[in-house]
């Protein structure tokens, strides 16, 4: 049976940290309201100048996203044996002219859905933080 040590270590990341480590991944997590609730969806997203571009076809994430534009989107990973996760809260706004979707980079992005997705969206951030979690595993059989 493996167990987590009680003594592993939380380090709370700077936003410069974080950026980093966003700008370094491609996939995450966008977590939007649909009505009363709160849905998740991955996506992926590039980072530019800080802010956070993804790609979406159309339907109800893209009708929310109109509608209740306030999200999340959180990415995690494991860099030099160190897992580590970042929140970025913000606006989601639908790019709507062929300049900002041309500037932003994210008509190039490779998505891993097959679907066509032609709606581009940039989340402009209000909050980011970010943790990186130090663990040592302990083996007892």
């Amino acid at each position: 049976m493996t167990t987590i040590d009680s003594t592993a270590a939380l380090e709370h990341l700077s936003e410069d940290e974080c950026w980093e480590l966003l700008a370094g991944s491609d996939v995450g997590h966008l977590a939007i309201r649909l009505g009363e609730g709160v849905d998740i969806f991955p996506i992926n997203y590039l980072v530019q100048d800080r802010v956070i571009f993804f790609s979406s076809a159309p339907g109800a994430k893209m009708v929310q996203l109109t509608a209740q534009p306030q999200v999340a989107i959180e990415a995690d990973g494991i860099l030099n044996r160190q897992r580590w996760s970042v929140v970025v809260k913000g606006a989601a706004e639908r790019l709507s002219t062929s300049d900002e979707i041309e500037s932003s980079g994210i008509s190039r992005i490779y998505t891993l859905e097959p679907n066509d997705k032609w709606n581009y969206v940039k989340v402009t951030p209000s909050e980011v933080t970010g943790r990186r979690f130090t663990s040592r595993r302990q083996t007892h059989s």
